[in-house]
């Protein structure tokens, strides 16, 4: 089977971004299992050898539009069996007969703000792309809904997966390692991501605890007004940000963590969550749509329903002093991430539903 996956971002091995850890993994795996698989990609460095193309459009409202209109035009797609994109906004104009979604979310939660007019265009060429769609996969049941009742995808043929970890590299620290309570966080800074009421959360948290710090990796537009919030909080020295890391970096600060905490307001699948339980810790997220899968409440961590910052630094302090509970709640975890979230079942889900699906289509 030839597969020709299509997608904004794919930038080993750093990996700013989930989607781009996803494609590696199913890469690899589906590479080894005898397919040939190509990438297509606005922001990477090409690589043909390894089958890994640029797609040239910069970032542009409506980018998928254009990416789509480029690759009908300079790319020879007719040799792949599957056309896998990594939005339902990317199967603008291909085939619809190949084409089998990744879709991580139906519409932009993220950085749209009102004088970004073309937002509104979104939603109708997103249902004009999922027309007569054979298939697709998505992480949520929020989204299999929407694509049942929405666009008349019928059962059977979306295919509800879990995103992956590579879990022999996401491992615990050694327990002497630890020697202060740390909360962990990361991600874009980005409105969603609600980073403001974790920073105000940890303010009142050390109220109580002083002798705690918070390290929120990433970046984004909203990083001067976080920072100016850090200051006006009197939590410089407290709060760090180290900026977007590598892999390696990450890992690090995995295993210094005592917990990890996401107030996201809306998430697909966040790939830092599974990662931070490979690592065997707790986690604290909002209540997004994928958190109940996410987290066995009251055994691998919590999920917090209000946007109440002393409620959130309540949870915080039933991990503070209890290291007991701390290591309890992170067995559970990196154990559900071995038997659950492991790569290759997941990469062989998705093969078989592709697979299940050209059968379908060649009966047709």
């Amino acid at each position: 089977m030839k597969i020709a996956i299509i997608t904004s971002f794919w930038n080993p091995p750093n990996f700013h971004g989930g989607i781009s850890k996803v494609i590696f993994h199913l890469k690899r795996e589906w590479e080894a299992i005898g397919h040939t698989v190509h990438i297509y990609a606005c922001n990477t460095v090409p690589n043909k050898d390894n089958g890994v193309f640029h797609i040239p459009i910069p970032p542009i409202p409506l980018r998928g539009l254009w990416m789509n209109m480029y690759m009908l035009l300079f790319s020879n797609l007719k040799q792949y069996d599957i056309l896998f994109p990594q939005s339902a906004f990317q199967c603008l104009f291909l085939d619809k007969k190949k084409c089998i979604p990744f879709i991580h979310t139906l519409y932009s939660v993220e950085h749209f703000v009102p004088w970004r007019f073309w937002k509104y265009a979104i939603t109708p060429l997103e249902k004009y792309a999922l027309r007569k769609i054979r298939g697709g996969i998505a992480l949520d049941d929020k989204t299999i809904k929407e694509l049942r009742n929405r666009h008349q995808m019928q059962d059977g043929t979306v295919l509800k997966v879990n995103n992956g970890v590579d879990y022999s590299l996401f491992c615990p620290a050694p327990e002497n390692k630890k020697t202060e309570f740390m909360i962990l966080s990361a991600g874009r800074f980005i409105h969603r991501k609600r980073f403001d009421l974790l920073i105000k959360a940890f303010a009142s948290f050390v109220e109580l605890h002083g002798d705690a710090n918070l390290v929120i990796a990433g970046d984004g537009y909203l990083k001067a007004e976080l920072h100016e919030l850090v200051h006006h909080l009197h939590m410089d020295g407290k709060v760090l940000f180290p900026g977007m890391i590598d892999e390696p970096a990450m890992l690090n600060l995995y295993k210094a963590a005592s917990i990890f905490v996401l107030p996201s307001s809306a998430e697909g699948m966040p790939m830092v969550v599974l990662e931070a339980q490979a690592c065997a810790l707790p986690v604290v997220l909002a209540d997004f749509d994928s958190a109940h899968d996410l987290v066995i409440e009251g055994k691998t961590g919590y999920i917090v329903r209000e946007a109440d910052s002393r409620t959130w630094a309540g949870v915080f302090s039933r991990f503070y002093g209890q290291p007991e509970l701390i290591k309890s709640f992170g067995e559970t975890a990196r154990k559900r991430i071995e038997n659950e979230f492991g790569w290759p079942v997941v990469a062989k889900n998705i093969n078989n539903h592709l697979q299940k699906i050209l059968r379908c289509s060649g009966n047709n």
